[in-house]
């Protein structure tokens, strides 16, 4: 018989369909194969947007994405809302949304799920325990095979926890903006083996989502993953941490550009 812990994870498990779903790994240089960053699709009333980290976004124009396992590809063309600035490696939102344009649309909703807006977690309080996971694809995992001709995206899927917000100082991080969680390297998931093991480096996962897993969808039976943040950092001062930006920061960044009705985030205003 399983046990609370055992039954939570299996519903943290049973989670990552849904989340993948809405993941797509975000390409460079259509002649090599060159995975570039991670994106989640997110919908907000008749808007549909793809998220991701802005210096991932800055390329929009040159990446596309993949459509099929038949790599049947699309540019996705639309307007973009980033956070400009002159120097990436000090922006502390580091966060883009690009609202997919009608000629795209219907090509990536064929593919690809849209998280809803009841399912974008505004105003939450992030908790030390692992109740968040991360799936993105890291670009030392995205090559073509070897002795083939075929190009093999692995999805990392990793189960992490928020750090104290006293120590978000020493990564130069706003709690109020940012989250700052654990990645444990030496403790990774492999779903081809169903075995954890050392992980891969996190270059290519910018842009992924992180996500929580509300444990009382475990007595209501429902699988219900709650968007958060987007992740955007691997910390060079410590490479057992990596940092996102809170999704309040991308509805609230919409919202400066587009008039919809979503609640507002007491977490945080964008002027």
């Amino acid at each position: 018989m399983e046990t609370p812990a055992e039954s939570y994870r299996n519903l943290q498990f049973a989670s990552m369909g849904a989340m993948r779903s809405c993941t797509c790994i975000i390409m460079l240089d259509k002649a090599n194969y060159k995975a570039h960053g991670t994106g989640v699709f997110i919908q907000i009333q008749e808007h549909y947007f793809l998220v991701s980290a802005a210096h991932v976004m800055d390329r929009h124009g040159e990446f596309f994405i993949f459509l099929s396992q038949e790599y049947e590809i699309i540019y996705p063309g639309g307007d973009t809302y980033i956070n400009r600035t002159e120097n990436r490696e000090k922006d502390e939102l580091d966060i883009a949304a690009l609202r997919l344009d009608d000629d795209c649309l219907p090509h990536i909703k064929r593919s690809y799920s849209f998280v809803q807006a009841e399912d974008l977690a505004v105003n939450h309080i992030f908790q030390p325990w692992e109740y968040y996971s991360f799936l993105g694809f890291p670009a030392s995992k995205a090559k073509v095979k070897y002795k083939t001709d075929i190009f093999g995206i692995t999805t990392l899927f990793h189960f992490t926890a928020p750090i104290g917000a006293e120590y978000y100082e020493e990564f130069g991080r706003n709690p109020y903006v940012n989250v700052v969680a654990t990645y444990n390297r030496k403790q990774v998931y492999d779903g081809s083996k169903g075995t954890y093991g050392r992980g891969p480096y996190l270059y290519g996962i910018s842009g992924c989502g992180l996500w929580f897993t509300d444990p009382s969808d475990l007595a209501a039976g429902i699988i219900k993953p709650k968007l958060t943040a987007i992740m955007t950092d691997w910390s060079t001062k410590n490479r057992n941490i990596i940092i996102g930006t809170r999704i309040d920061v991308v509805t609230a960044m919409i919202k400066k550009f587009l008039d919809i009705d979503f609640p507002d985030s007491s977490i945080l205003k964008i002027r």
